[in-house]
């Protein structure tokens, strides 16, 4: 069913258009209006659900003063198409994730207006809608949800790797379809918050040492970088040391060299 639509070129190679069969009421419209762009992703996004398809953001056009988008446009994650490269040789083939699909909306804001409004509607695809079985693999509609985030680092306290955490959510929710993301999700989850947490410790450290020389000037400890401002290792002792040894430097810990600091 169509809530309306603006032209629609969507036409597969054998002359077939695919027009998703979703309820008005769920089904965009030209007027339609919103109070943000969210709004509007949130709405596109979840009438995608329902349709078979997954969204991405395209083309925006600026005001002026560059402090507001006056036009956007959000289209089918199969708009658009990769260039043919013969130079590259590739392991496996792959489905074609891009196809020239034209189905998108498009909403503006005019100056009179606090609200976005759906200009243009293109419902029609060229491709088949993505079974339902499979549209936990798209990725507008992959989330990784609060709740999962704090039972993730729960489970990573007590060194679960990764998979098994994976496992768990899978049983959890009743199949790998319903947890709402997938392995890969969990791994840049995972590089994000390791990544946080490698600067917050060197910060510490560096805190730690300083308050401790603050304390007793005997207290010594010296940071060295890899000549690109990252932390390549710590040397500290303190007075006993110092003391009893001469000079006893102890190697605290190395950190991958990933991880930057501000070693002047």
């Amino acid at each position: 069913m169509s809530g309306g639509s603006g032209s629609d070129d969507s036409v597969t190679a054998n002359g077939r258009v695919y027009i998703p069969e979703v309820r008005n009421k769920e089904t965009p419209a030209v007027g339609m209006k919103f109070d943000s762009l969210d709004l509007v992703y949130n709405f596109y996004n979840r009438y995608a659900f329902l349709a078979g398809f997954g969204i991405r953001l395209h083309s925006s056009f600026w005001g002026k003063n560059k402090k507001e988008i006056l036009r956007k446009e959000f289209v089918c994650c199969k708009q658009g198409a990769y260039r043919n490269d013969e130079t590259r040789e590739r392991n496996r083939q792959r489905g074609i994730s891009r196809c020239n699909c034209k189905a998108k909306i498009v909403v503006v804001k005019t100056h009179e207006s606090k609200k976005y409004t759906i200009s243009l509607f293109a419902e029609g695809h060229n491709h088949k809608m993505t079974p339902s079985g499979r549209m936990h693999l798209l990725r507008s509609h992959r989330r990784i949800s609060d709740s999962t985030k704090v039972l993730t680092k729960q489970l990573g306290s007590v060194n679960i790797p990764i998979n098994q955490k994976v496992s768990i959510f899978e049983v959890q929710s009743g199949g790998m379809d319903k947890i709402g993301f997938i392995k890969k999700d969990m791994y840049n989850l995972e590089c994000s918050v390791n990544g946080k947490l490698r600067n917050h410790d060197v910060e510490l450290v560096t805190e730690y040492f300083m308050a401790e020389h603050k304390k007793n000037e005997a207290f010594y400890f010296k940071i060295e970088g890899d000549g690109d401002n990252r932390f390549s290792r710590c040397f500290w002792a303190d007075a006993t040391s110092r003391r009893g040894t001469g000079f006893m430097e102890m190697l605290l810990y190395s950190i991958p060299h990933s991880t930057r600091i501000d070693t002047t």
